[in-house]
């Protein structure tokens, strides 16, 4: 079973919750919007004898007995209430009975069957604000089907019948665009409110843990010199050291990863040699693993601008990473090349390892996520905020199986 963005599922959550809130909200307004129909009607059709509303006492009182089935349902589970925000679907009929039985007492049947239309859109704009995309356009059909049935008993011409069911179905459009950025918004919201969060508990405890993992250093520094005093160091002496002191330099290479993701400097943009530069990176990631590293560049690269540290920084990274992505058990390759796309630098760097999955693709650039044992999961983070800095993009292509491919993309001013 895929594991889920946890952000998106958060927000997937969250709005399920509003739009339940929202939906109840609704049936109490359509329970007082009920009582007044009511009362209406015993005025105009009892009291004064108005034959437009006499012609309306099935389809009121059918509508106001599913209108209280609603405010019940809602109540009582959570489940049901989901599925009464489709209530204005059964709205429109009701609307329907009510524009066509002023039909014998108006002067203008097609004037009637007009101001229906507007009903329709506004009862699909409430289905919108507790709905999801498939019930909208339920809503949004129910309301077009409604509406060209009273255009045609108005004997309203094809192309006003037309209009109207563009007009419903547009703002259904609209609706349904509206709910899907707000969803995409909250998710990025969330993501910043987490890395600003991540941000400044990475600045605290970066500099209250320095001191003391260096004066850690200084003292297992001063501990073996006292120990090798006699004559070398026995394994039982020297294994428990050595994995102090590694562990050591691996709290201080988290902490500067906290750091370096922390803190967004302001960069000094100076025309940087990308052949120069890949070439000095592919030569660090040979020297660190047993994986071929290749290139393919031109001489006549253009010169982006650019932090040439921050940017062998993200280059050494993605290809250390295509190096651990390869299996030990067989060879493989890290291939770079280059090549300009309009007004942009794309570099691409493709690695033949295991590859990614749908729900770890989802994920990569996400901090502290990491599918390595010895890993901090900020790696990547890293990488993609360095490239942003620049102005840049990075991009991610893989599948099981058939390597990655990460691209960046630096603008050539």
């Amino acid at each position: 079973m895929p594991v889920l963005d946890p952000e998106r599922e958060n927000v997937r959550r969250a709005l399920r919750a509003e739009r339940l809130l929202i939906a109840k909200r609704t049936h109490v307004v359509r329970a007082i919007v009920l009582a007044f129909f009511v009362g209406l009607f015993l005025l105009l059709s009892v009291v004064r004898g108005d034959a437009a509303w006499n012609t309306d006492f099935t389809a009121l009182f059918g509508w106001s007995a599913l209108a209280l089935v609603f405010v019940v349902g809602s109540r009582v589970s959570d489940r049901i209430g989901e599925w009464l925000v489709l209530a204005p679907i059964v709205d429109m009929p009701f609307i329907y009975e009510v524009q066509r039985a002023q039909y014998p007492t108006t002067p203008s049947p097609s004037g009637v069957a007009g101001f229906s239309m507007g009903l329709f859109a506004l009862l699909l704009a409430i289905a919108a604000l507790s709905s999801v995309r498939w019930q909208i356009w339920l809503t949004a059909a129910s309301a077009s089907f409604w509406e060209v049935m009273l255009q045609a008993e108005a004997e309203v011409s094809v192309g006003a019948r037309v209009s109207a069911v563009v007009v419903i179905m547009f703002t259904a459009f609209m609706l349904t665009y509206a709910s899907d950025r707000r969803y995409a918004l909250l998710v990025q919201t969330g993501r910043r409110e987490k890395l600003a969060a991540l941000g400044q508990l990475s600045a605290g405890v970066g500099h209250d843990l320095r001191n003391p993992l260096a004066a850690m250093l200084n003292a297992i520094f001063v501990l073996r010199k006292r120990l090798e005093k006699p004559g070398p160091l026995s394994p039982s002496i020297e294994q428990p050291l050595a994995l102090a002191e590694r562990e050591v330099h691996a709290s201080q290479r988290i902490i500067n990863d906290l750091l370096d993701y922390a803190r967004e400097t302001p960069l000094e943009m100076k025309p940087v040699s990308m052949r120069a530069l890949i070439e000095e990176c592919a030569g660090l990631v040979r020297a660190r693993s047993e994986v071929s590293v290749s290139f393919d560049l031109s001489d006549e690269l253009p010169q982006p601008l650019a932090e040439r540290d921050r940017l062998r920084q993200v280059f050494v990274n993605l290809m250390q990473n295509g190096a651990e992505a390869i299996p030990s058990d067989r060879a493989g390759t890290v291939h770079v090349n280059a090549q300009v796309e309009g007004r942009v630098l794309a570099v691409h760097i493709h690695d033949d390892g295991a590859g990614m999955d749908t729900a770890t693709r989802a994920r990569v650039f996400e901090p502290l996520f990491t599918t390595k044992k010895s890993g901090t999961g900020l790696g990547l983070a890293i990488v993609e905020s360095l490239v942003k800095q620049h102005g840049g993009t990075i991009h991610l292509e893989t599948a099981p199986g058939k390597g990655s491919t990460f691209t960046v993309r630096l603008p050539l001013r």
